[in-house]
């Protein structure tokens, strides 16, 4: 039993790009050039390029001729899926609504706290092509309808499986669970078993020396986790396979493990948090919360910070209420977000976690510095678990969520099979 996989809608890969330095624009004497031909469609060695220039700035990468070499191999067979998923999309006759992609692409920006025109001028600056990241999340789309539509309908799970489950999860009531995310690699014929445990090597070399795991699974795994960075929501002792069951028992909250040899391909995963079982956890609880932000470079000299601070803490003297957050982060800093929406409190980042849990409704923080600024943050609602087993509903949507993971790996790999791909490079 695989763990839960959230594929019920695309969710927003972020491209942090704000730490990256920057490299020369992309030449594109090669663009004519072959790169790979997937049956009627052709990669070109520019299309290559630009999209391994964005897998880079997107994982925090230095962009070196030997990253850009030991990458090129998997950012070509990503490549290489995506048209297949495209083709297969056409074929059903799915067709993508561009104001869905531009939608997508706006809450991209929004976030990296930026507006559509900044995110556009950083994705410039980076040598990275607008049209780049539409294909990517045109085809992202594309697939997430084939998904809900061919695959979705097949799948129908009885009474006596939710109640199955529900035991289980009874019997296992206060034991330990892991918040995992993975990347894999699929392995569909012997041959490729050298190169693809290579290439699993170098991702898990990358991501052990300092590569965003989130953005290297949306660029690079092959299972429907990617969408949401690679993860597999709570896993329980005897949901994975046994090799990724014994490795896991092991890590520490924050680890890589990795390339582990599973059923199917090759596996990295990360260790994000642990809990119990069935019990309450208020981090497992959504808070909604405003900001007022104002950004600063990681670098910035301490007379920016302090006037930052001052500026804050202005802020922190005259917010009394959501509404007034809302209108001084207009104008304190209009191109920022004011609005954090509704946030799992788990997914905050530890600086946020404790004001999530911790701090009055209705109460503004004291100025918080963090790596891109200095922000004062309010809580205007905030929703605790009430403990205790899921609901059959939540049962039958994870096994739902579980079974379409497996038909989308075994779709994915009859397409592979069935291609026509002539690789160039």
């Amino acid at each position: 039993m695989r763990a839960a996989v959230k594929i019920k809608r695309l969710l927003p890969f972020l491209i942090v790009l704000a730490a990256v330095g920057l490299a020369g624009p992309l030449r594109a004497q090669d663009s004519l050039r072959i790169a790979a031909v997937v049956n009627d469609d052709v990669i070109s060695q520019f299309d290559l390029a630009v999209r391994t220039r964005m897998v880079i700035v997107s994982s925090r990468l230095e962009d070196t001729p030997e990253i850009r070499r030991r990458l090129t191999r998997q950012v070509l067979r990503s490549l290489i899926d995506e048209r297949l998923k495209m083709q297969e999309a056409k074929r059903l006759g799915v067709v993508v609504n561009e104001a869905d992609v531009e939608t997508q692409i706006a809450e991209i920006a929004k976030q990296n706290n930026m507006t559509l025109p900044e995110f556009e001028a950083v994705l410039e600056r980076n040598g990275i092509l607008r049209q780049t990241l539409v294909e990517q999340v045109r085809a992202e789309i594309a697939w997430a309808i084939v998904v809900q539509r061919r695959m979705r309908p097949s799948i129908a799970i009885g009474d006596d499986e939710i109640d199955e489950a529900l035991a289980l999860i009874a019997d296992n009531q206060g034991k330990p669970e892991y918040r995992l995310s993975e990347i894999f690699l699929a392995t569909d014929t012997p041959g490729q078993e050298e190169q693809v445990q290579q290439t699993a090597e170098r991702l898990s070399e990358e991501v052990r020396q300092g590569a965003d795991f989130a953005a290297v699974a949306r660029q690079f795994s092959q299972s429907a986790t990617a969408a949401a960075g690679g993860d597999l929501g709570w896993v329980r002792p005897g949901q994975l396979d046994p090799e990724l069951d014994a490795a896991v028992a092991g890590m520490q909250r924050g680890q890589v493990a990795g390339p582990i040899r599973g059923i199917g391909g090759y596996y990295l995963l990360h260790l994000r948090d642990t809990r119990r079982t069935a019990v309450a956890d208020p981090e497992d609880g959504r808070v909604s919360m405003k900001q007022v932000f104002i950004p600063l470079a990681a670098d910035a000299p301490a007379e920016e910070v302090e006037a930052a601070t001052v500026l804050a803490r202005s802020v922190e003297e005259r917010a009394r209420s959501c509404d007034d957050m809302t209108r001084l982060g207009r104008e304190t800093s209009p191109q920022s977000n004011s609005d954090l929406g509704v946030t799992a409190i788990r997914e905050l980042p530890d600086a946020l976690r404790g004001i999530a849990l911790d701090l009055p409704i209705g109460q503004p923080s004291g100025p918080l510095r963090v790596a891109s600024g200095v922000g004062v943050y309010m809580v205007c609602g905030r929703d605790l678990p009430a403990g205790g087993l899921p609901s059959r509903q939540e049962i039958g949507e994870q096994l739902i969520r579980e079974r379409l993971e497996v038909l989308v790996r075994q779709n994915l790999r009859d397409l592979r099979r069935a291609a026509y791909v002539d690789l160039r490079v």
